[in-house]
């Protein structure tokens, strides 16, 4: 045929395929149901071929987030050594924070008491699905003397109320030298416990 380029082929054999393969494909314009696999076009080198796309949506889309400005209490109910030395008092309360959750998968904690008793640790997180999400941050303290006299980690596993305005979880702080700027093997002690949190939002 005049004017038609052979070349094409591929790419019009590829858009039939694509409207008696895809459901939906000859309706109105329109987002594609979530079950549906979007179908992606690649053209390179005079040829077109068509994939099928796993659909990225999933189950917690609707999930609420983390990310914000929380009011957060912890409570002891597990306490080996802390502080070194002490006898075991468990439960009781263990600290009260305002915790910043970012979008980026990091955190800031900036906790209730004096600065040398490590009032500020910085961690990251992930989302591990339904809400729910996992914590580990690091921190320091120093002696009267303004040395660093310990080193302390803090791992959480927390979940989100599903109106958002929530969460509640499971936290292990474990206590190291000053030297074990990573916080791992044995601690020198530990604390185990439960978070409470409550958003703070604008309004």
């Amino acid at each position: 045929m005049r004017g038609f380029s052979w070349r094409l082929m591929p790419f019009v054999g590829v858009v039939a395929l694509f409207f008696s393969a895809v459901p939906g494909a000859r309706a109105q314009c329109g987002s594609a149901p979530k079950s549906a696999n979007p179908a992606v076009f690649h053209i390179s080198s005079g040829q077109a071929r068509l994939e099928f796309v796993a659909d990225r949506g999933h189950d917690d889309d609707n999930d609420p987030s983390i990310v914000g400005l929380w009011h957060t209490n912890y409570t002891a109910t597990f306490d080996d050594n802390f502080p070194p030395g002490a006898p075991a008092k468990a439960p009781f309360p263990f600290a009260q924070s305002y915790k910043m959750w970012h979008a980026d998968g990091t955190e800031f904690d900036n906790v209730f008491m004096p600065p040398a008793g490590g009032n500020i640790c910085y961690g990251v997180w992930k989302d591990t699905g339904h809400g729910s999400v996992k914590v580990h941050h690091v921190g320091v303290q120093y002696d009267s003397s303004g040395n660093v006299s310990n080193i302390f980690t803090i791992d959480e596993t927390d979940t989100v109320a599903p109106d958002g305005k929530t969460y509640k979880g499971m936290y292990d702080f474990k206590l190291f030298g000053p030297d074990n700027v990573f916080g791992v093997g044995a601690p020198i002690a530990e604390v185990k416990g439960t978070t409470a949190a409550t958003r703070i939002t604008v309004d």
